[in-house]
């Protein structure tokens, strides 16, 4: 979260490295925090894991931070 709330893009790498931790709180985290950054690898990155994320909780932060981005 404190990635997100400091919204540098060179933290996008790391947070999408998280997004594939097997802990859902940490995905979940991740994908709130590159909703905060946004920027296009952000937005690349969570339209990929998307596609794959099988934790309702983590899809539904994904989702939420697409829409941020897509606003």
């Amino acid at each position: 979260m404190a990635l997100g709330n400091l919204g540098d893009p060179a933290y996008v790498p790391a947070l999408a490295k998280a997004l594939h931790d097997p802990e859902p709180l940490v995905r979940g985290h991740a994908a709130w925090a590159l909703g905060r950054i946004g920027g296009a690898e952000a937005l690349r990155v969570l339209q990929e894991v998307a596609l794959e994320e099988v934790d309702g909780l983590v899809q539904g932060e994904v989702q939420d931070a697409l829409k941020v981005l897509n606003a």
